[in-house]
């Protein structure tokens, strides 16, 4: 054996050793015990240990239930993490304490599949009757759980879900004259309520867009609107695409807002005591206008829809309205693309000119003798 007694007096060991896959490796070391016999013992419990290693032994974690994983892993942990805005875990404890741990929170995460994923959606169709879109949240909820699990290695892998296909919503719309005769309704009741309106009109908020706008967001030398942030069931926070948006202010709306200039707080439209209005109070504002001047009612948010329903008429630039409406994809904004002068229909017109110069006639060749 190729140990021996270095210069200092300690005995060591140097080899090189050929593991079974070819591979040469050098060895060296040191024993414990300052002899010959220590030494080779090390040398030959290291020559063991590189030829023939121990097995590793994985340990597996336990597969949890999905109510245990829900309360004692993936709840303190995930929304925080991902920086979820209140609403957002707000309607995610819902959907897990009403219909999701009620279901399944006794199945272990890695039972959950087939069969009971379409159990549960029949419990929500029917017992729970929520729409579609509702299912969908739902089923998207369970989705980023076990999502989470495989992430975390909890799960081996992620199961099947079903992908819910959920049509797109109707929405409505004012036409320029009915947009007038509701903002002339509007200005009988208040100066207030009419720039309310008007503001949304002219500038696509949304509700909570216009709930949280502040003084400071109004800026009259560069003639801009600022949106910084939005409230949520009293919570102010980020914009829906956490991005700020700006939107040139409109000659009328500038009039309408230095019109209400107060001292009451920082929010441009608040109640008499400055804290924030509810959207169902800009609800009443708007529906009782809508009385006022004999339309239907529509929701505040078709208000957003008619900004960008009219740009779109006036031929202004899909891409620019995406902008100003803050849509994070074009598709949501192509939704007004057909509203746009001609919306086509004089390019394919072009067809025409082809067939009038070359009319339908049926070739010689092609005609049958009789």
């Amino acid at each position: 054996m190729p140990v021996r007694r270095e210069c200092d007096g300690r005995w060591r060991y140097r080899k090189i050793v050929k593991l079974p896959n070819g591979q040469k490796v050098r060895i060296s070391g040191t024993p414990t015990l300052n002899t010959k016999l220590a030494a080779e013992a090390a040398e030959r419990d290291e020559i063991n240990r590189r030829i023939s290693p121990p097995a590793a032994i994985e340990k597996k974690k336990e597969v949890p239930t999905f109510q245990k994983f829900v309360d004692e892993v993936w709840w303190p942990t995930y929304p925080s993490s991902v920086n979820n805005r209140p609403s957002t875990c707000q309607e995610k404890e819902i959907h897990l304490r009403i219909h999701l741990k009620p279901t399944l929170g006794a199945l272990p995460l890695d039972k959950i599949r087939g069969e009971v994923v379409n159990v549960l959606m029949a419990r929500l169709k029917v017992e729970s009757k929520l729409c579609p879109k509702s299912i969908k949240n739902v089923i998207g909820t369970l989705r980023r759980v076990l999502v989470s699990a495989v992430e975390w290695e909890y799960l081996g892998g992620m199961p099947p879900l079903p992908r819910i296909k959920v049509a797109q919503p109707e929405w409505d719309y004012l036409t320029p004259e009915e947009a007038d005769k509701v903002l002339e309704a509007a200005r009988t009741r208040s100066e207030e309520v009419y720039a309310s309106i008007l503001f949304a009109l002219h500038t696509g908020a949304r509700a909570g867009e216009e709930i949280a706008l502040e003084w400071g967001d109004v800026d009259f030398r560069s003639r801009m609107i600022v949106f910084r942030r939005s409230s949520t069931k009293g919570y102010v926070g980020p914009t829906k695409s956490g991005k700020e948006r700006r939107v040139p202010l409109t000659d009328t709306l500038e009039a309408a807002l230095k019109a209400i200039r107060h001292l009451r707080g920082k929010r441009v439209f608040c109640k008499e005591d400055g804290s924030a209005l509810l959207i169902g109070q800009l609800h009443e504002r708007l529906w009782g206008a809508c009385r006022r001047a004999g339309l239907r009612e529509i929701r505040w948010h078709d208000l957003r829809h008619t900004f960008a329903s009219q740009l779109a008429m006036r031929n202004v630039p899909i891409p620019q309205i995406q902008q100003w409406m803050g849509h994070s994809t074009i598709t949501m904004t192509m939704r007004y693309a057909h509203l746009a002068p001609g919306s086509g229909a004089d390019l394919i017109r072009g067809l025409d000119a082809h067939s009038v110069a070359n009319p339908c006639q049926i070739p010689p060749e092609a005609t049958v003798s009789t």
